[in-house]
């Protein structure tokens, strides 16, 4: 009986020593077939005119780029993988977000997570991927605090410009210009509180009286009691912190009521072409806006607004959905670089400084921000909208603004 288990027991030695050896030149399956992103977003409510001008079409449109080439090249598997994207609708619900988020990641088991509209549900998503250790490239983010934040969220990296960078060219402008007397509103969200923080201070500093500052409830059904006050300060510049349907209403009731500043500027909203198209080539003539983004800023970027118009039967906005695209293109030179899906690797790659050659122009991350924006304030000329400010000029600047066309 001795006998017998010693033989067992060398036996099984001997199997585990054969298996220890041929186990580092044992080849296994290949099981990986596809890159899986997971993306909750605005499929409905108030966020979906935003989220689908900046980020849903402009990823679908990159998965689509990139799957016609075959997929994405990764080193570990050494093959291509095509992209898929798993996408749920959070309703425009920041609470939602998040839990769609845990469900893509958890449940679903997505290998990397295209982020929510807005800068609020960045917010609230930033614990999130911290936790599960998940890149994410911020496209429509933009806060004052986020600088202050970043170090605690190391997973989160913002392609967007912010509101220093675009308040400071801002108010310089406006003292180039030679405004004087100028009325500053906002919306109560966080978007509005922190962009006027930012620049009423700067305003007065630079010798321009603040001469008008209230804030307003977000989207209101009537702003003209407000604009009605404005207009009797008579004051050189209109400066709005707005998201889209306030900056439609603000346009909509200052033609209305007559309410013509040498200088009309408002956030959110006056990049998008509807914006344009809505009121007219004519009347928009000479408003500037916040974030820059053209056609003219490369012949790459030129080739691309090309086919997305071809694609979607629309032109892309003039700020971010070049960045949502631009998103994907960071994602995938960053597979490259990493040679695998390991998501903490894929976050090193887009932390260690490399440029990505993206179609909004050479984004280099440091301390998890871009460095490179193509331009912070633009205005409409001609229909087209351009970049104003001194840091990428492509056009003087007009003004004052023109009358409203009748």
């Amino acid at each position: 009986m001795n006998h017998t288990v010693k033989f067992f027991k060398l036996a099984t030695y001997l199997i585990l020593l054969i298996l220890f050896i041929a186990l580092p030149f044992t080849v296994y399956p290949q099981t990986k077939d596809k890159i899986r992103i997971g993306n909750p977003i605005a499929l409905s409510g108030i966020n979906v005119a935003g989220a689908t001008m900046s980020q849903t079409r402009a990823y679908d449109m990159w998965v689509e780029d990139v799957n016609a080439r075959g997929g994405i090249y990764v080193k570990k598997f050494g093959k291509k993988l095509p992209v898929e994207i798993i996408r749920y609708d959070d309703k425009s619900d920041i609470g939602t977000a998040v839990k769609l988020t845990e469900k893509l990641l958890l449940d679903d088991k997505v290998d990397f997570i295209f982020p929510p509209w807005g800068t609020a549900s960045h917010f609230a998503l930033a614990p999130v991927i911290t936790k599960y250790k998940s890149p994410v490239v911020a496209i429509t983010c933009s806060s004052v605090k986020l600088r202050e934040l970043a170090p605690t969220v190391p997973y989160m990296f913002i392609l967007l410009n912010q509101p220093q960078e675009m308040g400071a060219a801002l108010v310089e402008l406006s003292k180039e210009l030679g405004v004087k007397r100028a009325a500053v509103i906002h919306h109560t969200d966080l978007h509005g509180i922190e962009f006027a923080s930012v620049v009423v201070p700067l305003l007065v500093v630079s010798g321009i009286d603040v001469v008008l500052y209230k804030s307003f409830p977000v989207m209101p059904k009537d702003l003209s009691p407000l604009l009605k006050e404005i207009k009797a300060a008579n004051v050189d510049a209109l400066i709005a912190f707005t998201y889209p349907p306030e900056t439609f209403l603000i346009t909509e009731q200052a033609k209305t009521i007559e309410l013509n500043p040498n200088l009309f500027y408002a956030t959110v909203g006056v990049a998008y072409p509807s914006y344009r198209d809505k009121f007219g080539a004519n009347t928009v003539e000479g408003i500037m806006g916040s974030g820059v983004w053209n056609p003219r800023v490369s012949p790459a970027a030129k080739e691309w607004f090309d086919r997305y118009v071809k694609r979607w039967g629309e032109e892309t906005d003039r700020w971010g959905t070049a960045g949502g695209y631009a998103t994907g293109q960071i994602l995938e030179k960053a597979i490259d670089i990493a040679g695998t899906l390991d998501p903490i690797k894929v976050r090193n790659a887009i932390a260690s400084g490399v440029t990505f050659d993206t179609v909004l122009g050479p984004v280099k991350f440091v301390n998890q921000f871009n460095t490179y924006y193509p331009g912070q304030v633009g205005q409409w000329q001609n229909g087209e909208f351009l970049t104003v400010d001194k840091t990428n000029r492509q056009a003087k600047p007009i003004y004052p603004k023109p009358a409203w066309a009748k």
